[in-house]
This record gives structure tokens, sequence and C-alpha cells, in this order.
């Protein structure tokens, strides 16, 4: 029976450990693109644009667009940073921290977290749309993740 009893323990261990090497290949895997525990999901929108030009003393025209940029975090979502970004994966407004996790429980989005912006130009500036964004856990990791529908900012 003792070689029995032997057979058994080292087929629990053979099962043990093949689970165990499955789960850790497949995490490099689970965080890379997919799900970044305790992260802010956010709703994103431009609110209040505004464009007005003015010509100083010198007959030099300047463009000048203001606009509030108001994220939402989702109830369920985490602490964190949200970079918005570009196509191409560029930053293009300053990091917004969300201080407090959205409880699940909420039926409604948190927030809202808004900043107001004003840029002023000499020269009609280009369209910037964000269409993705990098959320930033509290724990250090990141992932990218696409907005439902660009935003334009100016």
């Amino acid at each position: 029976m003792a070689g029995g009893d032997d057979r058994m323990m080292w087929g629990k261990n053979l099962l043990l450990g093949t689970l165990l090497a499955l789960g850790l290949s497949a995490c490099s895997n689970f965080f890379e693109g997919g799900v970044v525990w305790g992260g802010p999901t956010v709703l994103v929108s431009r609110e209040n644009f505004s464009l007005t030009t003015e010509t100083d003393q010198n007959n030099n025209t300047f463009y000048n667009y203001r606009y509030t940029i108001v994220l939402y975090a989702l109830p369920g979502s985490g602490t964190g940073t949200v970079i918005l970004l570009d196509a191409a994966g560029n930053q293009v407004e300053a990091p917004f921290l969300i201080p407090q996790a959205c409880p699940p429980s909420n039926r409604d989005p948190c927030g809202p977290y808004s900043r107001e912006v004003a840029k002023r130009s000499s020269v009609p500036l280009t369209p910037v749309l964000a269409e993705k964004y990098r959320m930033v856990a509290a724990n250090g990791q990141s992932k990218v993740v696409d907005l439902p529908a660009p935003v334009e900012l100016y």
C-alpha cells in the first residue's frame, strides 16, 4: 500500500505543479493587455469650449481657446492616474489624478474630475483628439484603454 500512496502523492504534486506553471505562464498575458486590478476606468468629455480672437495694438492676431476636460470614474473602478492620448499614443494633456475608488454599488459614475484649460496661440491650432487613455493604478500597473469615441479637445 505504501507504493500506491507514493504514486498518488506524486500524481497530486504533478497536477499542482502543472497548474502552477500554467498559471504563472499566463500572468504576463493576463496583465499585459488584460485586467489591471484597482485602476481607474473613466468616461471623458470636453465641455464649455470657446474660441475667441483678439488683435493687439501692433495688429497681431491671437487665438484664445478655453475648455474644460471632465472625467467620471465608473462604478467599481479604483484610484490612480489617467493620461489622455491621441491615436499615436502621445500624451495630449497633463495627467488626471483619480483620488478615490468609485464603489461598485454606485448606480452612477463618480466625479466629476475636471480641469479648465486655456491656450493662446498666434496661429489657429490644429485640432487634437483624445482617442484613448493610459490608466495607471496605484500599484503601478498600467493599461491603454480606447475611448468609445474620440473626444475633440480643441
